[in-house]
């Protein structure tokens, strides 16, 4: 038996000052809407089968997999340690390493992770305890830069919340309208 002990700093990732989940509403509106139009897209497989409608099939299964998308979206989670950001699942994710991390912009709605090449925006209205988000950012050494202003057009473009919600219930009004289509 024998144990590796990584130092920080090699990008592995070290124990977390914080890790933040999608605000809870959010993430119920996305389960629904799983639920929702895989029912719906197994009811409209069963009607499609009758008639050997091959349409209503896919867009069955372009309604489940915008449904799944949110979903996998909406379980992914931000960790803050010292070595830098991630944002993603247990399995997968995508780090911003300390080292490419030029500073975090604290705006009133959000937070710009300013890299050398570019920047993330993380909206305080896509995640839950934001305010300890910020606070996570501070413990873990990175270099915050408080703003206290609205975030600029072009980072608040970065936030998915209000369009994944939206792609969310279009993807259960168009299960339903294919599965009225398919039985009829």
């Amino acid at each position: 038996m024998t144990a590796v002990d990584a130092p920080p700093g090699l990008g592995l990732g070290g124990r977390p000052t914080g890790e933040f989940a999608a605000r809870p509403g959010p993430r119920r509106l996305a389960q629904a809407a799983f639920r929702v139009v895989a029912l719906a897209a197994v009811l409209t497989v069963l009607l499609a089968r009758r008639t050997h409608d091959a349409v209503s099939l896919v867009l069955a299964v372009t309604c489940v997999a915008m449904a799944s998308v949110g979903l996998a979206v909406r379980r992914a989670r931000v960790a803050v340690d010292a070595d830098g950001v991630r944002w993603g699942w247990s399995w997968a994710g995508v780090r911003m390493d300390r080292r490419r991390l030029q500073r975090a912009d604290v705006f009133g709605d959000g937070v710009a992770l300013v890299s050398r090449r570019g920047s993330w925006f993380l909206a305080a209205r896509d995640w839950d305890r934001f305010d300890a988000l910020v606070r996570a950012l501070g413990r873990a050494g990175l270099p915050v830069q408080e703003l206290g202003t609205r975030a600029p057009f072009g980072s608040r473009l970065q936030s998915y919340g209000v369009v994944l919600d939206a792609l969310m219930i279009l993807a259960m009004i168009g299960a339903m309208v294919v599965l009225v289509i398919a039985a009829t």
